[in-house]
């Protein structure tokens, strides 16, 4: 079974499953949701506990965490077995494994495994639906700044702050994409401004600029329309030191899903097949749902067009400013209609 992050203590609530699995790369979101699943084990007389971390699933050894499955606790307690994959691989042996103890869960242990973002279409495979039938599975995302600014003003007002919404605002852009910093800077302002009303300058006084962005965030913010935002994201994974290649990759690759998923819709597939054989997430197809409905066919052509082009000037076969051309991308990528010039056309003239 399949649940959220905001309904997993429902889910929690009707009763323990024999085995949890959470993937993502949302870090606070994913230890507070292993950290529930804990408490609801010990709440209900799970006190043993056993880790096992898997930093390559080729040497791990999974016959020990068959075995732990099979052996009780020194003192016969319920127990849980926490199975950390970073990468989200469990490999051949370990998909075995995993498959093997979802369909025979043993009694009185529960597995609660964490991964990092499992790569591709890892729900389709067997050790995944093993789990998600004889367990309950989540993954967790980091969140769009819309639903970041209401996050933090829920954790705010759980510490019991009291902030207008300009105060709320500039939090949201000094710690977005990083829930983490979120956390402990309203911790921090909870302790410095208990009975206050809190406005920006408490904010810019008290709160350092932690925000972090992905080329999630970048490709996002573009097919958003948000063409502001978008390009502050780009400056911000150029300050970080993030790759012009690997960006230029990552939108090359989310214009040809997009491209193949009009194809496919022109070819009869109803949109939510189109879109799961193109590899778009779920968390995703509304809003591809939404931009080829809004966007026409030759706007993703020339789209493509100018991926290509970038692929080529990133491999140092073309003239051109990698980062200035990859703002003209993302500066035309969050309009409505494609121009018919790129930089290098205009600096060439």
């Amino acid at each position: 079974m399949n649940v959220f992050p905001d309904t997993l203590p429902k889910a929690l609530a009707k009763g323990l499953a024999p085995v949890y699995m959470i993937s993502g790369d949302e870090p606070l979101q994913l230890m507070e949701a292993a950290d529930l699943i804990r408490a609801a084990c010990r709440a209900a007389g799970y006190s043993g506990t056993e880790r096992y971390q898997v930093d390559n699933a080729r040497s791990f050894d999974w016959q020990a965490l068959a075995m732990s499955g099979n052996t009780m606790s020194l003192f016969g307690d319920k127990k849980v077995v926490g199975l950390h994959i970073p990468s989200g691989k469990p490999g051949a042996e370990g998909s075995k494994a995993l498959k093997k103890w979802s369909e025979a869960p043993p009694e009185d242990t529960i597995l609660l495994i964490t991964t990092g973002r499992p790569e591709g279409r890892f729900q389709t495979s067997a050790w995944f639906k093993a789990i998600d039938k004889a367990g309950v599975t989540m993954q967790v995302w980091p969140l769009s700044a819309d639903k970041t600014r209401g996050w933090v003003e829920q954790r705010m007002s759980a510490a019991g702050l009291s902030a207008n919404s300009e105060a709320v605002g500039l939090l949201v852009e000094r710690v977005e994409g990083n829930l983490l910093a979120a956390k402990q800077e309203i911790e921090k302002l909870a302790i410095l401004y208990a009975d206050q009303s809190i406005g920006p300058q408490e904010v810019l006084l008290s709160v350092t600029d932690s925000s972090r962005y992905t080329i999630i965030d970048l490709i996002d913010a573009a097919l958003n329309s948000e063409t502001t935002r978008a390009i502050k994201v780009l400056n911000g994974l150029r300050a970080a030191g993030d790759s012009p290649v690997l960006i230029c990759w990552h939108l090359g690759s989310e214009v040809r899903k997009i491209n193949n998923v009009m194809s496919r819709i022109e070819k009869g597939e109803n949109p939510a097949q189109a879109m799961f054989k193109s590899g778009v997430w779920k968390n995703k197809q509304a809003l591809v749902g939404k931009i080829i409905r809004e966007r026409k066919k030759v706007f993703w052509l020339r789209a493509s067009a100018d991926c290509s082009y970038l692929d080529i000037l990133s491999k140092g076969m073309a003239d051109g400013e990698l980062w200035t051309e990859i703002a003209s991308f993302v500066t035309r990528l969050s309009g409505s209609r494609w121009p018919l010039m790129r930089v290098s056309d205009i600096s060439s003239a």
